[in-house]
């Protein structure tokens, strides 16, 4: 709906700021509210009179509203529209569970049933156009299929359509941009592949993607094994390659550098990955010793991918087993900024966002004191002005702020008005310190007293 935040024209004040929610009814934009089932009871609340508003056998040619606390009623355009999702496992009839949460009674609810195997096809034709040909988006979606019956056991993902997207995403700059066409409908993805070296390339894609996570229990494992032996069988992967592709594959490891011998990127496995350009003027920072054995490669290889692809991931292991130091490796080697923050049950969410805590302005203080003690003396002659600069000094050790912010101000006016005269050097140093005191006025707490300006014909 809306919040508070620091002025940007009027410092020292807050201004109010409207929500996403309130400028997209304002603007006449759609909003889509996903998961809504899992919002909080407040949140319901809040969007319950919203959809009131909206549903159907409102008053002809009326318009969506919401009351803003302290702010009025907000009237929405008429191209606003609202709408909302679950997402649900269908029962064994296929039919999904009514909704119950708060003000689900104003929604018109439409099932989206899961797309058919032609349906999924179309799908991955049109966003992978590499995969349509030769049948071998078709015999991706079977593989699929087959995964998905095989079921999960406690401590597993279910495989569901995110992970055919997933891989297919991998397969996609793998298979050449002209593959060899084929008219088998119902062959194996294996025989669809030219080579040796591509079919291992999609089963370590499909490790990725279906069986590559840790497991903790014997039945997750035994589970595991059951959908990489089910990879291999549709890639025409022999038992003996499969286990060197699974317990003692090495990815390949390149450091790509330009003329000079500066990093321009690295290729990891079937991934490149570029590196940040060198700022001019500046040293390539030395990173820490790492050692690129096979756990660590693996970890790089898998973790690039995901990189590449913009996805999120969660590395899981005991400490000390190098999932910050890979990152930091990795960050190191493309130059990446890389911001690392330790959780724990004492991390607020203010630590993350941001906020306003109070801060000692004596500090700020010291600070626009030093800048003006040193524009100053580059200014005006310090032996003629040696009272006007003690009794800044006074007011700043009293934290008499009004009275210093004065003083300063006044001194900011008359060296611009000499500077200006003599046209002689930019006044931008001053107008920067003149901005920092017009931000520091608001904070002077103490009365105004007589000013003593320095002199003005000073030299």
């Amino acid at each position: 709906m809306g919040y508070y935040i620091s002025s940007r024209t009027n410092p020292g004040t807050f201004e109010w700021k409207e929500g996403v929610l309130v400028r997209a009814m304002r603007d006449g934009k759609w909003v889509v509210l996903k998961d809504i089932d899992r919002s909080s009871s407040e949140i319901l609340g809040v969007l319950k009179p919203l959809v009131e508003s909206c549903k159907v056998g409102k008053w002809v040619g009326g318009q969506a509203s919401l009351d803003v606390p302290g702010r009025g009623v907000v009237v929405a355009s008429h191209d606003f529209s609202i709408f909302a999702t679950r997402s649900l496992t269908p029962s064994r009839s296929g039919t999904f569970p009514s909704p119950v949460f708060l003000g689900s009674h104003n929604f018109v609810e439409i099932v989206a049933r899961s797309p058919s195997e032609e349906d999924i096809r179309a799908i991955i034709d049109v966003r992978y156009p590499r995969l349509s040909y030769g049948g071998i988006s078709s015999a991706i979606i079977r593989l699929w299929e087959d995964i998905r019956r095989l079921g999960s056991v406690a401590s597993t993902r279910e495989i569901h359509l995110r992970e055919l997207e997933k891989y297919c995403a991998r397969l996609h700059n793998l298979v050449p941009s002209t593959p060899q066409a084929m008219d088998v409908d119902e062959a194996m993805l294996g025989s669809l592949l030219p080579n040796d070296s591509l079919r291992e390339e999609f089963f370590l894609a499909a490790r990725d993607v279906f069986f590559g996570a840790g497991y903790i229990t014997a039945a997750a494992q035994a589970h595991s094994e059951s959908i990489a032996d089910l990879v291999a069988k549709h890639l025409g992967i022999e038992s003996e390659r499969q286990d060197w592709l699974s317990n003692r594959w090495i990815p390949d490891f390149d450091t790509e550098t330009d003329v000079n011998g500066k990093t321009t990127s690295i290729r990891i496995g079937g991934t490149r990955l570029s590196a940040l350009p060198l700022i001019r003027g500046t040293q390539e920072s030395r990173s820490r010793p790492f050692a690129l054995h096979r756990p660590a490669k693996l970890f790089l290889s898998r973790i690039a991918s995901a990189v590449a692809l913009g996805e999120p991931l969660l590395l899981t292991g005991e400490t000390g087993t190098g999932k910050t130091s890979v990152i930091t490796y990795l960050a190191s080697v493309l130059r990446h900024p890389l911001v690392s923050l330790n959780l724990s049950h004492q991390t607020e969410s203010s630590d993350l966002l941001g906020g306003f805590k109070p801060i000692d302005s004596r500090i700020a203080a010291a600070e626009l004191q030093d800048q003006f003690v040193e524009l100053f003396g580059l200014t005006f002659s310090r032996r003629k002005n040696e009272k006007f600069e003690t009794e800044v000094r006074k007011a700043v050790s009293e934290t008499k702020w009004k009275r210093v912010v004065a003083l300063w101000r006044e001194s900011i006016r008359l060296a611009r008005d000499r500077i200006r005269a003599r046209d002689a050097q930019p006044t931008y140093v001053y107008s920067f310190l003149s901005s920092n005191c017009h931000s520091s006025q608001i904070h002077a707490t103490a009365n105004s007293m007589t000013q003593t300006p320095p002199e003005s014909a000073a030299e």
